[in-house]
């Protein structure tokens, strides 16, 4: 009928934290794709905000909307709690370790008045369980249906790390300020990023530069630690469910709401494989055959991208096996396992090679 003024329905709106990173950076390009909502990204550069909002730079992100973008810091609390308190959702993918960003952005939610949803979605890591044995085989897999706040507490009262305090700060505080919280413990990551700023994971190229420069392929103590894995497309995938489930009331939330997000496992020694291939099969390699080979915690501390002894231990010689039955529950569906990793680990191979073929 003529003359009738059309409904429009407001999007929600998301805030998001690390969308140029490895994680945010996927996230950004899956939630971007989503027609109800306005993303708005911190970013830390003039530049990254210029990639990220020009549709010139990747016009094939641009099928949904464009993202929004604040210039600033997780250290600019003030700058996090207004923007938190302007959102639906936020998505915490910066740092799984910054107490007092998770703390802003869960305070400005809490004050974001009412209509708004108050849901936070914080990224922490697996290696919040993870057991360490001179790079054995030890410890048990971890279920997300077990109660994981009591675990994460014992284990922090013998030993605090980042990711079980901050994980355990935002449960309590979400409870605390009328904010919904969901916390998203993926293990580790691999593949390219599907983002509008192309990332490498952080966990694997690693291992995998150390095997161009060395021609050895490495794994602590006899390498049998495993750690499960997720590719990031389905990594991503998942966060997109997450906030589905959210605003439906469907997924648990707060004491109850953390979720692992793992499909598939290898062991370390089964990654240093991976690496042989993945440079061995290097186009125009002339490096020969990669040789495999046990190293000690100190000398994996001191290659690019670890940061001490700890950082190996967590990051290549524990053991770390998480089921994903919640998730799975909600209605996950990861496609990649398998053959996957060891090709994505090619890719990465390829860039890392021209990186420094170029130095």
């Amino acid at each position: 009928m003529s003359g009738e003024v059309p409904i429009t329905i407001p999007k929600l709106k998301v805030f998001l934290t690390g969308g140029t990173g490895y994680i945010g950076g996927a996230i950004l390009a899956t939630l971007l794709r989503s027609p109800d909502l306005e993303v708005t990204a911190l970013v830390r550069s003039e530049s990254a905000i210029e990639t990220l909002t020009s549709p010139a730079t990747n016009p094939k992100f641009f099928t949904g909307s464009t993202p929004k973008c604040v210039l600033g810091s997780l250290s600019d609390t003030d700058l996090l709690l207004k923007c938190a308190s302007e959102s639906d959702i936020v998505v915490n993918c910066a740092s799984a370790n910054d107490l007092s960003a998770a703390e802003a952005l869960i305070e400005g939610l809490h004050r974001s008045g009412q209509g708004r949803k108050k849901i936070f979605i914080h990224t922490s890591g697996t290696s919040a369980f993870a057991t360490y044995q001179d790079g054995d085989a030890a410890g048990r897999p971890f279920d997300d249906a077990e109660d994981l706040v009591e675990i994460l507490k014992e284990w922090d009262q013998k030993e605090q790390y980042g990711h079980r305090t901050v994980s355990l700060k935002v449960v309590e505080l979400g409870k605390e300020k009328g904010v919904s919280t969901y916390v998203i413990v993926p293990p580790t990551i691999y593949g390219q990023t599907p983002a509008i700023i192309p990332r490498l994971s952080i966990q694997l190229p690693p291992l995998i530069r150390t095997a161009i420069q060395t021609k050895k392929a490495y794994y602590i103590g006899s390498g049998d630690a495993v750690w499960s894995n997720v590719h990031i497309t389905d990594l991503a995938s998942f966060y997109e469910l997450i906030i589905r489930c959210a605003l439906s009331g469907v997924a648990k939330s707060g004491y109850e709401g953390i979720y692992f997000a793992s499909n598939g496992e290898k062991s370390w020694k089964d990654v240093a494989y991976a690496v042989k291939e993945a440079v061995e099969t290097l186009e125009g390699w002339d490096g020969g055959k990669v040789g495999l080979e046990s190293w000690t915690v100190e000398d994996a501390a001191g290659i690019e991208g670890v940061d001490g002894v700890r950082d190996a231990k967590l990051a290549f010689g524990s053991n770390v096996i998480t089921v994903p039955t919640k998730a799975l529950g909600l209605g996950w569906k990861p496609v990649f396992g398998g053959k996957a990793v060891v090709e994505s680990m090619k890719k990465d191979a390829v860039v890392l090679w021209k990186q420094l073929k170029s130095e």
